[in-house]
């Protein structure tokens, strides 16, 4: 019987000091596991400033398993794990950081618990090795998106995690949405666990995240709310805002006009500021009507067109890759 391909896919940047030592964890994990699975690994370069692009060169002229993705520029994390998952050939896609805060020699309990039937098996980190600058935000972030998502794992912020390329190549990853993926592939219908993994502080390197992320995460969560919510249907969402604007701008100009009808007083220029509220409110209902209109069709014309990709591959380096 043919065994199953596994698609390993990392995103590189700037990992030139440990990258040697990641692929060969994953060749000897790869290895370990020859007789279940064939295994392709694909690094993708994201713009990388230092050496890595050439390791990675040096490393794949030796390995036929591992494919090198050149992107053009830094396009972030989500774009990099986009390319490695539109570029995977496998029935399995497996993604983590290639810093060495994971661990390769995790993923045979990946493979295993995804074989149990689940679509989605994502990594928690049970034990976290950063400070507790980084550690409260986070679990802040976690039970928001498990009271927004209904989906009950306890970490959505790492890659490492295990899929049924079925699933996540229906999926079309904009923004820092990698973090979203199990939320989106709950939205798809797939199923979901999570299995703890070790995590360690990154023994090279800088890491590219801080605080800073903190606001953009935020505005995130409102967006997937929308998405899972009104993407197929964004109408009522502004609808439902529409209605309130109205309702509370009816409801005072109401109250003026019965104000004036029982008590003969010229409310309009009495209360004139409560009469400039009511008409701001009742035209901004208007206002966000139009705009769920205009939604709608933009919807309709984003379902409606072809594939898009939001990186783009300079070249594909590798004993098999194809020529330039």
């Amino acid at each position: 019987m043919t065994r199953p391909l596994v698609s390993i896919v990392a995103p590189v940047y700037n990992e030139e000091a440990i990258i040697g030592e990641f692929v060969s964890r994953l060749q000897a994990v790869a290895d370990g596991l020859r007789d279940r699975y064939d295994f392709e690994i694909i690094l993708v370069d994201d713009g990388s400033r230092d050496g890595s692009l050439a390791r990675l060169k040096e490393l794949a002229r030796p390995e036929p398993r591992l494919r090198v993705l050149e992107l053009r520029r830094n396009y972030g994390q989500t774009a990099a794990l986009q390319a490695g998952f539109d570029a995977a050939r496998g029935e399995i896609l497996l993604s983590l950081d290639s810093d060495l805060q994971h661990f390769p020699e995790d993923i045979p309990q990946f493979l295993d618990t995804l074989e149990q039937g689940y679509e989605v098996v994502c990594g928690w980190r049970h034990r976290r090795a950063e400070g507790i600058v980084r550690r409260w935000p986070s679990r802040v972030a976690n039970v928001l998106l498990r009271a927004l998502s209904g989906v009950d794992i306890h970490d959505f912020g790492t890659t490492f995690r295990a899929y049924r390329a079925e699933l996540v190549k229906e999926l079309r990853l904009l923004g820092d949405f990698h973090r979203y993926i199990p939320a989106l592939a709950r939205q798809a219908g797939g199923r979901i666990t999570e299995i703890p993994i070790r995590n360690v502080v990154r023994p090279a390197g800088q890491s590219s995240y801080g605080l800073g992320r903190t606001v953009g995460v935020s505005l995130d969560l409102v967006l997937l709310y929308f998405l899972m919510r009104y993407m197929d249907r964004p109408l009522r969402a502004f609808g439902q805002l529409a209605l309130l604007a109205a309702t509370v701008g009816a409801t005072i100009l109401g109250a003026l006009l019965l104000l004036a009808w029982a008590s003969g007083m010229p409310t309009v220029r009495e209360h004139s500021g409560w009469f400039l509220i009511s008409i701001l409110l009742l035209l901004a209902s208007v206002q966000i009507l139009m705009t769920g209109i205009l939604a709608e069709i933009l919807v309709r014309v984003l379902f409606g067109m072809g594939d898009r990709r939001v990186y783009a591959v300079r070249r594909e380096w590798g004993a098999e890759a194809p020529p330039p």
